[in-house]
């Protein structure tokens, strides 16, 4: 700076801008100067310290982190929940929750798979001013499994707060055989559902794992020899019964030929693929289904964040 009139003159410049809300052109023509100059002072303020750019709560969110891990896995958005000593798919779910409240539309088609994390978003979610709604199931349910993380409930609790139509299965996820999959994809009740299926415009899906926690592992769904298929391919997890290793790249088990849920090509069409899910035992689950598009938004939390970013 050169000297105390050329500072008076960009305070005023930065004040007239920042302050009044003035536009450049209104400030060009006020002080009677080009409006390139006005545009180079107002750099010139913020390389000086003249004018200081403040983020109110920034040191208490997680938005660098966010936009580093974006940038590496390139996705479109992450969000990052703080942990805490509560249940973390609880504070997962409800910032996704959150999530999709802001993004959602008119005549949005919303497809769930199942899991905790996803239950927890449709028990924390707010009913929206949206018209023409329809919320879907991406896979039929665990007869085993709790009913509130199944997707058919998943759906039917959505709709009900969102006021959309909902569109059911009324079919297990896995079937014993081929034959009998083959034999029920004939119906044409399945071909409707598959029809609002491939229609969707918003998908929001656990990312599972292959640990002993994973609901198909620790209840032998997948049979031995898919087992051992996925295991020689090096499996971390999978989205709507589609296994893929940490590369992204989808694992042909034979497991997809018994069981109800979207084919990964018309998954992989869907416009927002929303995974939500973290910690440590989904890592590579997470990495994976990143880098093999099966997601383009992932909310997760702190601590498995950090861990993918060491990993990656």
């Amino acid at each position: 700076m050169q000297d105390v009139n050329t500072r008076n003159e960009y305070t005023k410049v930065a004040y007239y801008y920042y302050k009044l809300g003035m536009t450049q052109d209104d400030i060009a023509k006020k002080l009677s100067m080009s409006r390139q100059r006005v545009n180079r002072i107002l750099k010139k303020c913020l390389e000086t310290g003249i004018v200081k750019i403040v983020i109110q709560e920034y040191e208490h969110q997680n938005v660098e982190l966010e936009i580093q891990l974006e940038s590496l896995l390139e996705l479109n958005e992450i969000i990052i929940v703080n942990n805490t000593d509560g249940d973390i798919n609880e504070a997962i779910g409800t910032a996704a929750s959150s999530y999709l409240e802001r993004i959602i539309k008119d005549k949005d088609i919303i497809g769930f798979s199942r899991g905790r994390a996803l239950s927890s978003l449709v028990n924390n979610l707010q009913p929206i001013e949206r018209k023409d709604l329809t919320v879907t199931q991406l896979v039929g349910g665990l007869n085993a499994e709790e009913a509130h993380i199944n997707s058919d409930d998943i759906v039917r609790h959505s709709s009900e707060v969102l006021h959309a139509k909902p569109c059911f299965m009324y079919a297990p996820i896995i079937l014993e055989n081929k034959e009998l999959r083959d034999s029920l994809m004939k119906e044409s009740f399945f071909s409707r559902v598959y029809d609002t299926m491939k229609a969707c415009t918003i998908a929001l899906v656990g990312i599972g794992d292959m640990s002993n926690n994973s609901a198909f592992v620790h209840r032998k769904y997948i049979s031995k020899s898919e087992y051992d298929i996925l295991q020689s391919n090096n499996s971390v997890g999978e989205i709507c019964t589609h296994y893929f290793d940490v590369k992204g790249k989808i694992i042909e088990s034979g497991i997809n030929d018994r069981v109800l849920a979207i084919d990964i090509n018309s998954y992989k069409r869907i416009p927002l693929r929303i995974g939500v899910g973290g910690g440590s035992e989904k890592l590579s689950a997470i990495i994976g289904a990143a880098r093999g598009s099966l997601i383009n938004v992932l909310i997760t939390d702190l601590e498995t964040a950090h861990a993918i970013l060491a990993a990656i």
